[in-house]
């Protein structure tokens, strides 16, 4: 995942939440779900064009499964670099 953008105490939190939410999103619905590996590189792509920190602390309580939905709901605002790592 690419580096965050924020003050720097948000962006070692948002790394963190980062972290837990994208391993238990997997964990969900790749694991335990019905989403196919191919499919969740796919999400996963998606997901490190949110590089914003406060958009993953925003999101940290958030339900594992709905993350594809809430990054397909993310805006330019979320996003500090328009080409992610």
């Amino acid at each position: 995942m690419p580096p965050l953008e924020g003050p720097e105490r948000a962006i070692a939190w948002g790394e963190r939440c980062r972290h837990q939410l994208v391993t238990a999103a997997y964990e969900a619905l790749v694991v335990e779900g019905v989403l196919a590996e191919g499919d969740w590189l796919a999400v996963e792509q998606q997901l490190r064009t949110l590089d914003k920190a406060s958009w993953w602390i925003d999101q940290r309580e958030s339900a594992p499964a709905d993350l594809p939905e809430l990054a397909a709901a993310a805006t330019s605002a979320d996003r500090a670099n328009e080409n992610p790592n």
